[in-house]
Parts: structure tokens; sequence; C-alpha cells
């Protein structure tokens, strides 16, 4: 490791504090420890699809690993690879959780040239930010009508009732959760006069609960062609394709606040889950670990 490197590490350790380097440094890795002993029992139907990569691979485990013990279910785990993911992350998902589907880029990208050619600003897009990936191959490559998009960042802290009662039936909507800001590309004027869409404000994408038909790849090719969308932040844009689609389609909108996200330094007492947004990344390890570790880890053996 080069001087530079580990000056950098050792400011950004000292500048997120003692806690979150702890957690960051002990109790991450420690997710190699978890183990679920209900596998011999039926899964959800709904199958969970998370986009990963080397970043985020362990936070994406111990995301999953949450929602397995508070849902207290095994569900059907769609991999996204976003082109880095390494064997030691396929190897360590796939130990924990055995029904795991992996999607690798190569495959995708092969899977979706074909499937996105009709729609050439849709492709285009996709071949500019590994984000795209959950716009478009998610819905995809869902078998069924229903799927669950978590990001690597989330944490759960309790049953999270409206999720459950969302898959355990055939539930025709679409729900996120809501974010601490305005985040979309587009005003509500413009999704209005270009797209003829009445724009959900303050749509959040880290934790969906996606019917497949309301993914509309011609409105998604619209937005990316007609509307200034793709001269905002690159990193927005399928937060606001999948805001697009839902209030398009019309039914759902924003999960309770109880699905948190938040730039505070701990969540509400009473939160269920947490989107750690970059801004706030070190509380997944200060905050997040450090309250969700010892549970996980001394009752899933």
């Amino acid at each position: 490791m080069s001087p530079g490197r580990l000056w950098w590490l050792l400011r950004r350790d000292l500048a997120r504090g003692i806690s979150a380097s702890k957690h960051h440094y002990r109790t991450l890795p420690r997710i190699r420890d978890w183990s679920w002993p209900f596998w011999n029992e039926a899964p959800q139907k709904v199958p969970v699809h998370v986009l990963t990569g080397a970043k985020d691979w362990e936070l994406a485990a111990w995301m999953l690993a949450s929602f397995f013990h508070f849902t207290e279910h095994a569900w059907p785990v769609v991999i996204h690879d976003d082109g880095t993911l390494p064997e030691e992350g396929k190897a360590v998902l796939t130990s924990l959780f055995t029904r795991t589907r992996f999607i690798s880029r190569k495959d995708a990208d092969k899977a979706m040239e074909k499937a996105l050619k009709p729609f050439p600003f849709c492709y285009e897009y996709r071949g500019m930010h590994p984000l795209a990936l959950k716009s478009f191959d998610m819905a995809h490559f869902a078998g069924g009508q229903q799927f669950i998009v978590l990001d690597s960042d989330v944490l759960f802290f309790s049953y999270p009732t409206e999720i459950m009662q969302w898959a355990k039936q055939t539930t025709e909507e679409c729900w996120f959760n809501a974010d601490v800001q305005e985040g979309s590309l587009l005003s509500q004027h413009e999704a209005v006069t270009e797209l003829g869409v009445d724009l959900w404000p303050r749509v959040n994408s880290g934790l969906g609960l996606i019917y497949k038909p309301a993914m509309d790849l011609d409105l998604c090719d619209r937005a990316l062609a007609q509307t200034t969308i793709l001269r905002g932040h690159i990193w927005r844009v399928e937060q606001t394709l999948f805001a697009l689609c839902g209030s398009n389609f019309g039914r759902g909108g924003l999960l309770p606040a109880r699905y948190e996200v938040s730039l505070g330094k701990w969540s509400r007492e009473d939160a269920v889950a947490r989107h750690y947004v970059g801004a706030v990344r070190d509380r997944f390890y200060g905050e997040g670990l450090k309250r969700i570790a010892p549970e996980l880890l001394a009752k899933e053996r």
C-alpha cells in the first residue's frame, strides 16, 4: 500500500470517528460468521434484487442478513454484479445465502443489448453508469410480477410489516422509502408537460417494492430523450426513472417514515430500516452494525 493511500485512510478514519472505524474494520468482516438455520422452511416467493460490487458487497451481506433476520423468512436473492464483484465476494454471498442467483455483468450486457434494442436512449444510458442496471436489469430478470429492490447500504432493525403485507399478496403497487429532500432530476412541471406524469415527490430507490409491469421502458426512453434528466447528477438518473415509472403507474407511493432516510447521527427510535446514503455512510458502521451485530451473530448460529 502506498504512503499516499495510507495517509488517505488515516485521515478518513480520524474524520469518521473511533466507533465507525472500529466497526468497519472489526465488525464488517464478521458477516462471515452469520448463518441462517431455517433453510428447510419454504422461503418467500418475491425475489430480492441487489446491485453490488467490490466496494460494497460486505455491506450487501449485512443488509440481506438483517432483512432475513427481521422478516423471519428466507428470500430468493438475485445479485446483479456491477462488473467489479470479486470472487471472494461471490463465494461469501453464496455461502451465506444458499439460494442466491448471480447475474454477471457480461451475461447481463448480452441480455440487455437485445432487450433494450427498441429503446436506444435506455441502452445508451445503461452504458453510462452501473446504477442504470437497477432501472432495467432488475425488472428484466425478475421472474414474477413483484420484486424488491434493496441497496447495499440499507439495514433493518425490526419487522417490516408493510413489506410483508405487500409481498404476501399480489399487490399491483409500487412503494419506495422517502428521501430526505427532493432528489428527482425532473421538476413536477417538466414531468407533467413533457411526459404527462404527475411525479411523486422525494422518491428514494434504495428500498423499493416494485410491481414489474409498472417499469415502462417506453416512458424511460422518452424521459431520457425529451427531458433534461441527463443534465443532472448521473447517479440520480435511475432514481428519477423509478419515480417516473411508479408515478405514471399511479398505485402505491411512499413508505412510512419508519423506513428512514436521514442525515442525522442516530436513527429514529421506531425505525424499521435505515438507508445510509452517502453523506452518512459512516453511520452504517458506527450506528447500524454496532446496533444489529450482537443480535444477528448471537441468534443465527
